[in-house]
């Protein structure tokens, strides 16, 4: 007899398998693998993993697991969890925007918990928490030193210096990213040195991997084209194996 690959609980939720859950985390784990991929060969294998988790993602799955991880830290927050200037709660994402964007998550190796992705205006945004996840995941040792904000007090960007002292793969680096997150009279010097902290672990995961994840920051002003160079000439000595190092992580 055919064994059932779902079966439904007695308040009518539907609970996934242990063959399902399975194919559901080796799918994601072969996601994740693939945005550090880049050979066309890998575009059958992205299909496949995307085909499989669209198959095990089913509205009443979505509902049943990952519509209650939404507004939460323990999961994932989205633009939608609080009350609008009208006093009102917009209406929650629906299950299929929730099923993309964790489908478009496992892609870039997160998940839908612990907050490492949002979604933001519909699509799925990757945090601050992510970005760390992401750099452990793949053996980074990083210190970020934030400074003040040395913008205009009526400014409507902060500047924010960050300094990111790295190791990776036995090399030593350090560099400066000055980031412009939005800012107004409400933020604090906290919110903005978080937001400035995020686009700093964004920069140098992707400054190691090669890898552009675009720039789905909705909290940030547009980029100084040399905000990040100060010391990329010492960083690409280090890179490229030669002598010296600014900062012992051992």
């Amino acid at each position: 007899m055919e064994t059932k690959q779902l079966t439904t609980a007695s308040a009518g939720a539907v609970q996934l398998s242990e063959e399902k859950k399975q194919q559901f985390i080796e799918a994601c784990k072969k996601a994740g693998e693939l945005q550090l991929a880049d050979n066309v060969e890998y575009l059958f294998a992205a299909s496949s993993a995307v085909q499989t988790l669209r198959t095990i993602l089913t509205k009443e799955v979505v509902e049943t697991y990952f519509m209650p991880l939404m507004g939460t830290r323990i999961g994932f927050l989205t633009d939608r969890d609080k009350e609008g200037k009208d006093g009102k709660k917009p209406e929650p994402y629906g299950w299929e925007t929730v099923r993309d964007c964790v489908i478009d998550a496992a892609c870039k190796g997160l998940a839908p918990i612990q907050n490492q992705m949002n979604i933001i205006s519909g699509s799925m945004y990757p945090t601050k928490e992510g970005f760390t996840h992401l750099l452990k995941k793949i053996g980074v040792k990083h210190i970020i030193n934030k400074g003040p904000d040395t913008s205009a007090p009526n400014a409507s960007t902060a500047t924010i210096s960050c300094k990111i002292f790295y190791e990776y793969k036995g090399q030593k680096g350090d560099y400066t990213l000055v980031a412009t997150p939005k800012k107004n009279s409400f933020s604090s010097l906290d919110q903005l040195q978080g937001k400035a902290e995020r686009k700093a672990k964004k920069h140098l995961y992707e400054y190691l991997t090669g890898i552009d994840l675009g720039d789905a920051d909705e909290e940030s002003g547009p980029e100084d084209q040399t905000a990040f160079v100060q010391d990329r000439k010492e960083t690409l000595r280090q890179k490229q194996g030669e002598n010296g190092g600014t900062l012992d992580l051992k």
